[in-house]
Formats: C-alpha cells, structure tokens, sequence
C-alpha cells in the first residue's frame, strides 16, 4: 500500500474525545501526527465532516475535518496548528 500522508503518524494509545453535533463522544487516538489522527470510535455513523478533538474534557478543543471513515475509525485532518481554549 502507497503511504499518501505528508508526515509520518506515530503509533499510539491515548484516551479523547470528540466534539460534535453538540454532544461529546469518546474516541481511541490511534494514531498521531503533527498534521491529523486516525480516531477509534464504537461507531462513526453519527459523526459530522466538521468535527473538534479534546485530550482534556474539553477544556482545550483541537478543529479538525474528516478525511476518511469507517464503520469504526476516522481520519481526521487537523484545521488549526494549535490547540484553541474551549472558553
């Protein structure tokens, strides 16, 4: 398989969560980059193109897109260079 991505991904294990249509979902980051993650969820059918990442229960919020889905992951291209504050 052709690797497409910009920058290498490291491989991780790391608890979030995902901000969308109003509701926080917890999410599985696979994955990580500079540039954008590969998130695990229960279920992707409910997760909007636009979406925002939490490390930290919303306190920080990281917007991101949607690259890709499955019926469990996506990947996801982060919109910002930083984190921005939730408040």
């Amino acid at each position: 398989m052709n690797e497409r991505r910009r920058v290498r991904r490291t491989p991780v294990y790391k608890c979030a969560k995902i901000s969308t249509n109003g509701s926080l979902r917890d999410c599985v980051v696979r994955d990580l980059s500079s540039l954008g993650a590969r998130l695990a969820l229960v279920s992707t059918a409910y997760i909007s193109d636009q979406i925002a990442l939490t490390f930290d229960g919303a306190r920080t919020l990281r917007t991101c897109r949607v690259a890709w889905r499955s019926a469990n992951e996506i990947g996801v291209e982060f919109c910002e260079s930083a984190f921005r504050s939730a408040a």
